[in-house]
């Protein structure tokens, strides 16, 4: 079954808790460590879905927290950093408002200690840029059409700053933090629905010469029962899994499209009213995509087959918004 996720260009928002980790600083006769208090954080994105569950992005981040201590004595100061990264994600289709989604990202960041003391004797008032690295873990919930609320974890790290104290002397440091976020990532194009196919031209029949009056022929033989040509597949709510007894129905419509040597399969997916336009264009794809697929099991070439999906605007049974109607969870199809 294919994925049916989030697609188009898109913006984010976050913003959450910093606390960096525990920081060792070594230079030419200091060795100490350095702990900090829980800060603050946040991000700013410009991405790219790709409907496939990847996701693709440019991002801004941020974070500041003040120094709680350095060696066994009381600091002073504040770290912070500024990072530009390079994302990308997978979402986990999950066939529900939910999606579980991990990522990763590297890219460049300028860490800055500002008054921060006391080191060797001295303070640091110093920045360095270097390699930085990240990886995401967290899950979003679809609001409507366009936006998504989103909570998720992140661990940032990079390559060791270098900075010099105000004495003079060269120290290396490490930067490592962790950081849970909040936040809403707006969806700029919604999907639009699959465009029907174009009909297939038709040659007009040679003409045929008349033949010469025939006998009477035979008496004809008994009349072959017409095979059905549409057959209705209905599905659970919000689901787009196949019950057996949609099967056997399948099953048929494959059987009889062999027997009439149907060369043209039509099967298009529906859903009710109970979720959003966005949403219900994508459970309508995979459900029609579900029924290709056990075509195909069921001996139908995949040439044979066209998918459509129409969301929830060709219901069979008219409702109003938000109402689970049985009747308009279906697949359609239809012999042509």
């Amino acid at each position: 079954m294919s994925y049916a996720g989030e697609t188009g260009p898109y913006v984010s928002g976050s913003l959450g808790l910093s606390q960096p980790s525990d920081t060792d600083i070594t230079g030419t006769g200091i060795n100490t460590s350095l702990d900090s208090d829980l800060g603050y954080g946040y991000a700013l994105a410009l991405g790219n879905a790709f409907g496939n569950g990847v996701r693709a992005e440019v991002e801004v981040n941020y974070r500041d927290s003040s120094v709680d201590s350095i060696g066994s004595a009381s600091g002073a100061g504040d770290i912070s950093g500024l990072g530009v990264m390079f994302n990308g994600y997978y979402d986990f289709n999950m066939d529900s408002a939910w999606t579980p989604y991990v990522g990763a990202g590297v890219g460049r960041a300028r860490i800055s200690y500002d008054g921060v003391s006391p080191v060797g004797g001295s303070r640091i008032n110093d920045g360095d840029s270097v390699f930085a690295y990240q990886a995401i873990g967290g899950v979003s919930y679809k609001l409507n059409d366009q936006a998504n609320m989103f909570s998720e974890y992140r661990y940032f790290g990079t390559e060791d700053p270098s900075f010099r104290t105000a004495s003079g002397v060269d120290v290396d440091a490490e930067y490592g933090e962790h950081r849970f976020m909040v936040g809403l990532r707006w969806f700029f194009d919604a999907p639009k629905p699959a465009p029907a196919p174009a009909p297939v031209p038709v040659a007009a029949p040679a003409p045929v010469a008349q033949p010469a009056p025939a006998p009477a022929p035979p008496p004809a033989p008994a009349p072959v029962a017409e095979v059905v040509s549409n057959y209705l597949v209905f599905f659970d709510w919000d689901k787009s899994d196949i019950t057996e007894g949609a099967r056997a129905i399948v099953a048929e419509a494959a059987r009889n499209s062999r027997t009439a040597g149907i060369s043209r399969i039509e099967a298009t997916g529906h859903a009710d009213r109970s979720g959003t336009d966005r949403y219900n264009l994508g459970l309508s794809q995979r459900r029609a995509q579900a029924i290709g697929a056990e075509l195909v099991r069921q001996g139908v070439p995949a040439e044979n087959i066209v998918l459509q999906w129409k969301g929830e605007r060709d219901p069979l049974v008219v409702t109003d918004d938000g109402v689970r109607e049985p009747q308009n969870r279906r697949v359609e199809i239809v012999f042509n």
